[in-house]
């Protein structure tokens, strides 16, 4: 090959030199062309291994708080965003708010009625996942409870905090009553529900559910029903929401963004899957199908688009400005706050958008 080399003119070694340079160029940028003569890159050479970060996550067994998490693991959405979650079960927003003060929370689904909690500064709403209509108040037939005027002097048990608690405040307003002239007593959601089966209360305020697990065991002939959500709309609208830990905002809001990723895919494959969410959720909570299927008579969810709507032109502020009137008058709030303060949107404008 030297010798071969030695007899070329140079014309033509530096020819051949240049042909083999080039094709020692394309070797090495991978040997694929576009017939535009352009490189086709490879594209795992693009992509960005995103390193899986925990998030500590309540939730509640029920279709707006457990069906992101049944279909966030199984179709892989959290993975593909780099999350690990790990799902905590709580009954209601007033201890989901304690646990993420003590760090044990990151991120919580929460009902309307703890939404007060946000405005005392300590979480911040960054989502929206449906407005509800399944918090109800239902008295025993053995009451004689037939409308909201007979609950004086009468005893109303009701997990206090909850969306529950403010239905049941607007029905005793609503009869020119105040709270002091019914007997109410905090109970949790299991108590309220045992003590409604055994007539040791006159009434309850719950949500659904337990309100279907009421109807199974007493007869739906056996329950008054004296309002729900939608007695009071539109002057209150009641959104089921996201809250962020703010010191978990503060510190990991690229983690934040990454979630409301994930929460916008869910809800795509939620909306549009609804039979198998039911039972991607039912067999997560362990929760039956039947009861998550009436659920889903009491929830309006909220898509992605309908989000970015609510979150630009002001209504959602509107729904929190109204909720917060609520909670002054029933003293959760020593006073109200703009509720931009503690709607934190940006994550999940930036999900929509994407």
């Amino acid at each position: 090959m030297i010798n071969s080399f030695r007899l070329m003119p140079k014309r033509s070694m530096a020819a051949v030199l240049l042909s083999m340079t080039l094709l020692l160029s394309a070797c090495g940028a991978g040997g694929n062309k576009n017939g535009d003569g352009s490189v086709v890159k490879n594209p795992e050479e693009n992509k960005t291994e995103v390193k899986a970060e925990k998030i500590n996550f309540a939730y509640m067994p029920n279709m707006g708080g457990a069906a992101p998490i049944a279909i966030g693991e199984e179709k892989g959405f959290f993975e593909e965003a780099g999350i690990k979650l790990n799902a905590v079960k709580f009954l209601s927003g007033p201890p989901e708010f304690q646990a993420m003060a003590s760090g044990d929370i990151d991120i919580a689904y929460i009902g309307p009625g703890a939404t007060f909690l946000s405005a005392q500064g300590q979480g911040n709403i960054i989502g929206l996942v449906s407005l509800g209509k399944s918090d109800m108040v239902f008295a025993t037939k053995k009451s004689g409870i037939k409308e909201w005027k007979d609950l004086k002097g009468k005893t109303v048990g009701v997990p206090k905090g909850t969306s529950g608690e403010m239905v049941l405040n607007l029905g005793i307003e609503s009869a020119g009553l105040k709270p002091s002239d019914v007997n109410i007593i905090n109970m949790d959601v299991a108590g309220a529900v045992t003590a409604y089966v055994a007539n040791k209360v006159d009434a309850v305020a719950i949500w659904s559910p337990y309100t279907t697990e009421i109807e199974k065991q007493v007869g739906k002939e056996n329950m008054i029903k004296l309002g729900d959500n939608s007695s009071f709309y539109p002057e209150y609208s009641f959104p089921a929401s996201w809250v962020v830990s703010p010191k978990f905002l503060k510190e990991k809001p690229e983690l934040v963004e990454r979630f409301m990723k994930a929460m916008a895919k869910v809800t795509d494959y939620k909306i549009n899957n609804i039979d198998e969410t039911v039972k991607l959720t039912a067999a997560y909570t362990q929760v039956p199908e039947d009861s998550l299927k009436q659920e889903l008579d009491s929830i309006d969810w909220i898509d992605n688009a309908k989000m970015a709507e609510v979150f630009s032109d002001g209504t959602a502020v509107k729904w929190f400005d109204n909720l917060q009137k609520l909670f002054v008058a029933n003293e959760k709030l020593d006073k109200a706050v703009p509720s931009e303060q503690f709607l934190s949107t940006e994550p999940a404008m930036k999900a929509a958008k994407e």
